[in-house]
């Protein structure tokens, strides 16, 4: 089994924030889950990439620019081939709901994005979250 290096862990997060999490252009719609799986009353949000033509979306903003700060592989675990790489990325979002706002909103965002490899060692992306 191929170890993979910190670098090629840093490079394979940092490119799948800009090109699939957080890519400039990217536009996300919020909407409220009309059933009620767990019948408790409560709400349930999702956000999606694509406006649904049926239903009004709580709200959406556009990532107009994704800048990375720092990449750091949190966690190692080679013999499970699984890892943890911390991206810190500064944000640029423009809220649909804030149209007269001069000035989109810079976020400073600290993602985890969770690596693992396949027995051939090709690593791919298992998920990311903030």
């Amino acid at each position: 089994m191929t170890v993979p290096t910190d670098e090629q862990l840093k490079e394979l997060a940092e490119m799948y924030i800009l090109n699939t999490y957080a890519p400039p252009g990217l536009t996300a719609y919020l909407y409220e889950e009309q059933d009620d799986p767990d019948d408790d009353t409560t709400c349930h949000i999702y956000t999606t990439e694509w406006p649904k033509p049926d239903e009004e979306a709580l709200s959406s903003w556009q990532i107009l620019d994704t800048t990375i700060e720092l990449v750091t592989v949190e966690e190692r675990d080679d013999e499970a081939r699984e890892w943890t790489i911390v991206v810190e990325a500064l944000v640029t979002v423009c809220d649909s709901e804030e149209e007269d706002e001069e000035e989109p909103e810079v976020q400073s965002r600290s993602i985890s994005v969770y690596v693992t490899s396949d027995s051939n060692g090709q690593l791919y992306v298992v998920d990311a979250e903030e």
